[in-house]
């Protein structure tokens, strides 16, 4: 009997489709190095990626200036509307609707690139870096609840950059793995071996779907050749969002702005905006109350 893609989402927390022909490969591969800038080589390439800024974004102007994994957020940066259908590519979003439902937002579109014999390395972590510490609760990973957000790399060359630990995304940890972690709930340690950790290896035009509750990390002793990956994120708005809906910054998403969206794009960016007012408080999407309206705490 054939699994399902919603099925083996929910049971492994990944699974990998085919979206790209080998045109639009090439149309997206010509897009994104025009907004970069490939000519630009750092003197160095023995360069690490800082877990702590990895989500702050970087400037496109600076790419290639440092031998790093780049990380550029582009929904809120004016210029990069070239390249946004992108993230509303109708293969993608038929596919996350499978798994989340109706109504879909995107909430991140970024690009991960870094230059040919660049060195990378993330460390472990789930995508609960906007949670303190001592509110993250093992019930945040249950399969009881249901986590709206479904995050996507989509690289443009053949690329394994992505480690998982399937499955660990309905579960907390196990000891062998807070051992991992070395007592922190963020970033585990450089260097630390995850039990059970696989890498998640891609053509180019294929795209790996994953519950960012994973235990996952970016990973890539050298690569031979310039990483190019679409990243992107989404929610419904049929459901409450998750944390990771607020990493957006709304505060620039103004009326100007969204007029030089496209007309999709802009309907998009609209939404988000609506979502945002009826959920203006990122610190409740962790509280039991938001996540089990109907049940009580003691139930856990």
């Amino acid at each position: 009997m054939e699994v399902s893609l919603k099925d083996q989402f929910l049971k492994e927390g990944y699974v990998i489709i085919d979206v790209l022909k080998e045109d639009e490969i090439e149309d997206f591969r010509a897009l994104m190095d025009t907004l970069l800038n490939p000519d630009i080589k750092a003197n160095r390439t023995d360069s690490k990626l800082s877990a702590a800024f990895q989500h702050l974004g970087d400037d496109l102007a600076d790419f290639g200036k440092e031998a790093r994994q780049y990380y550029f957020h582009l929904l809120t940066k004016p210029g990069t509307e070239l390249i946004h259908h992108a993230f509303h590519h109708p293969v993608i979003l038929a596919a996350v609707e499978q798994i989340l439902g109706p109504d879909l937002i995107v909430n991140n579109a970024s690009i991960l690139a870094a230059n040919e014999g660049t060195s990378y390395s993330l460390g472990w972590h789930r995508d609960v870096i906007q949670i303190p510490e001592d509110e993250i609760e093992d019930w945040l990973f249950s399969p009881d609840r249901f986590h709206n957000s479904v995050q996507i790399n989509l690289p443009l060359v053949d690329e394994s950059s992505l480690w998982i630990v399937p499955r660990s995304h309905n579960r907390p940890n196990t000891a062998e793995e807070d051992a991992a972690f070395g007592g922190t709930k963020h970033y585990a340690p450089a260097g630390a071996e995850m039990p059970g950790a696989i890498p998640v290896p891609l053509k180019a035009g294929q795209a790996v779907l994953y519950n960012n509750n994973l235990i996952h990390r970016g990973y890539t002793e050298v690569m031979q050749v310039p990483r190019r990956t679409l990243h992107m994120g989404y929610h419904s708005a049929a459901y409450p969002p998750t944390w990771h809906f607020y990493l957006l910054n709304h505060q620039l998403l103004t009326v100007e702005y969204l007029e030089t969206l496209s007309p999709t794009m802009r309907r998009m960016m609209k939404e988000y905006l609506a979502c945002r007012k009826k959920y203006p408080n990122m610190e409740d999407t962790w509280k039991w109350a938001y996540n089990f309206p109907y049940k009580s705490a003691t139930d856990n």
